[in-house]
């Protein structure tokens, strides 16, 4: 019985913030305790995982016009991350400390879904073909990359389909070009739609924000 009446985390959290934000003094407490204003930041929009759209303006030997359609197949994408290799180094006496010595980039991935009549498994699989036209033949760097745009849109509360987006964030990757293009299973006993799934290499990007 005691473990039922346990408050849970929500209620724990909530009765945390009415005891940081009540008056006292004519003040918010919260202010008073950590300095920080609640307000501002109980106000704030989130952004949604699900408010997203992929735009490839350039694929090798594809006309632009032929790439809009990629935009609306796309079913998930992968903003860029980043990492830091560091060496390890110590100062006898003292904690060990790592020293960064190269800034590297993630691959990202996109699934898109596959139509009867667009095949962007065929466009992926051409564009890698492309790149690599036999085991020692293959392209240079600058005729083999593309570039890639993600958009992450703010919730308005307006449909997606039916209103005019808000572009909250522009991603640009620079030089882009797939390293995977992932195998399409299938099986009589999935009756699901086709995904393909591909990841891209990139050597750099820049963020916009609106």
């Amino acid at each position: 019985m005691a473990e039922e009446n346990k408050p849970g985390i929500f209620d724990s959290l909530q009765n945390l913030w009415n005891r940081l934000t009540s008056p006292v003094d004519g003040q918010q407490q919260s202010q008073n305790i950590l300095g920080y204003d609640f307000n501002s930041v109980a106000n704030q929009n989130l952004l949604r995982s699900c408010k997203f759209a992929v735009q490839f303006t350039k694929i090798p030997g594809m006309n632009p016009g032929d790439l809009r359609r990629l935009t609306y197949l796309c079913d998930s994408v992968e903003f860029p991350g980043q990492t830091l290799s560091t060496l390890d180094y110590r100062i006898p006496g003292q904690l060990k400390t790592k020293i960064p010595y190269a800034r590297e980039f993630s691959e990202v991935t996109f699934s898109f879904y596959v139509p009867t009549d667009y095949s962007p498994y065929a466009i992926m699989s051409d564009w890698v073909e492309s790149i690599s036209l036999s085991t020692t033949q293959n392209r240079y760097f600058d005729e083999i990359v593309g570039s890639i745009r993600q958009y992450q849109f703010a919730d308005t509360g307006k449909s997606f389909l039916r209103g005019t987006p808000t572009k909250n964030m522009q991603v640009n990757l620079i030089s882009a070009y797939p390293l995977n293009v992932q195998a399409m299973p299938a099986n009589w006993g999935d009756d699901g739609f086709h995904k393909l799934n591909a990841s891209f290499f990139f050597i750099n990007y820049n963020i916009t924000e609106f």
